[in-house]
């Protein structure tokens, strides 16, 4: 069973962040490189900066598009 989890990252003041009001986060910026990676992922994708869904999980699904190891 796939558990998946969804953010909806945009970037603030040239940092990729995102919101989760559930446990009170607000413009909560990425760390340890993944704004980088991000950067690569949505290189494609118009206006990406103003944000987009992302959907992830721990292990694969069906329809995944990048597998971070």
């Amino acid at each position: 069973m796939n558990a998946l989890f969804v953010i909806a990252p945009y970037k603030y003041e040239g940092l990729w962040v995102f919101d989760d009001p559930a446990v009170g986060l607000s413009k909560e910026p990425f760390i340890a490189g993944i704004d980088t990676m991000i950067d690569k992922v949505v290189a494609d994708i118009p206006r990406a900066e103003r944000g987009f869904r992302a959907i992830f999980s721990a292990t694969p699904f069906p329809g995944h598009n990048f597998k971070l190891e």
